[in-house]
């Protein structure tokens, strides 16, 4: 993952918010040298969020794994029921 100062994000904010939402990166920000927050598309952030969502589910990891990828139609087939 990039780092980049604080001051060198002020400077450029606009171009930099355009890569990140553009090419789904994550950017770490530095203050004083020591990193402290990480920027990332919106679509990032809600796609690890939605993965962490479906993996908090018990057993779910396992029964993706143990699932059968396709049926005879071609579509994805999960024999395992949404449950939280």
């Amino acid at each position: 993952m990039n780092t980049i100062a604080i001051s060198q994000l002020r400077n450029n904010l606009p171009s930099i918010v355009n890569n990140i939402s553009l090419y789904l990166k994550r950017l770490v920000i530095s203050v004083s040298g020591e990193p402290k927050v990480v920027l990332m598309s919106l679509e990032e952030l809600e796609s690890l969020e939605e993965t962490a969502e479906i993996l908090s589910v018990p057993n779910a990891y396992k029964k993706i794994m143990t699932s059968s990828p396709t049926q005879a139609s071609g579509y994805p087939h999960h024999n395992f029921s949404w449950s939280l």
